[in-house]
């Protein structure tokens, strides 16, 4: 699907609150290896995330070594002011995951698990979350387990009012980027909610 119909399916997704406010944008770099590019969504033209493949492979990268030099090189360096992603430390790990690092396939699983934790994705996770997304009942999309599905669910025209209420309680376990969603919805139908 070209991407001007993908922008234009998921921007009439969203609630009437919100439309205008809130956009999707796909940049591709031409001199990039592949061709690749970044994915990122802005509330009044602000980037709020970025999904940029390449800062994700550099992260699972990173993630990947550690993970195979885990003896003393488990790190718990955090994302500071050089942009580095957390690198997972063992306790972050069950132990029958640390049994099946020595698979190169499995860690390469892992580091990708251990990046979409700390909101980082790239432009194919957000083509990939988008059409599931597009081909998903609203109520498997709210109940999804992927930030950006979930995220997307949240802005929909097809949530109400009620169903956001209903939903306060779960939120206080969900992810940052789906707690900002979240908040960023009911800020727009002017819903009455206690922080969490």
């Amino acid at each position: 699907m070209r991407w001007s119909k993908l922008k234009k399916q998921l921007e009439d997704f969203l609630c009437p609150a919100l439309k205008g406010r809130v956009e999707y944008w796909v940049t591709n770099y031409r001199k990039a290896h592949d061709r690749l590019g970044r994915a990122y969504i802005t509330v009044d033209g602000k980037e709020v995330i970025n999904m940029c493949t390449l800062k994700k492979e550099i992260a699972v990268f990173q993630m990947e070594k550690a993970l195979m030099d885990r003896g003393e090189n488990f790190s718990d360096m955090t994302a500071g002011g050089n942009g580095a992603p957390e690198l997972p430390k063992e306790a972050d790990f069950p132990e029958e995951a640390m049994a099946e690092m020595d698979d190169p396939g499995r860690i390469n699983e892992w580091a990708h698990q251990m990046a979409e934790k700390q909101n980082l994705f790239a432009q194919y996770d957000f083509f990939a979350a988008a059409a599931q997304f597009l081909q998903t009942p609203i109520r498997e999309s709210l109940k999804s387990g992927h930030p950006i599905i979930k995220g997307m669910a949240l802005l929909d025209r097809r949530v109400g009012k009620r169903t956001l209420l209903a939903l306060k309680d779960a939120m206080e376990q969900e992810n940052d980027l789906v707690k900002f969603f979240y908040k960023l919805r009911y800020k727009a139908e002017s819903i009455q909610i206690d922080e969490f």
